[in-house]
């Protein structure tokens, strides 16, 4: 069966997965407008420091939760055949 990247282990739509994506995009977003607003500045390694930081203290919980989402997924598909 052909799965597509929003989708579990079994075909299904996961919604874990579409919320996953989206905060990431969106902390992508954040970050990129971190760095385009400090461009000018003479500490860009600041800058670049704070867009890092950003993008870790929103993405980082998710993909976390997405990795244990991930595992139980697994579990609940040896259960379920």
């Amino acid at each position: 069966m052909k799965r597509g990247f929003l989708q579990s282990i079994s075909g299904r739509d996961s919604s874990t997965r579409l919320i996953g994506f989206l905060v990431i995009i969106g902390a992508l977003l954040m970050s990129e407008q971190v760095l385009y607003w400090g461009r000018n500045s003479e500490n860009l390694l600041l800058v670049a420091s704070a867009a890092g930081t950003l993008f870790m203290t929103i993405a980082g919980p998710v993909l976390v939760w997405m990795f244990n989402q991930k595992k139980t997924e697994v579990k609940q598909e040896k259960i379920e055949p």
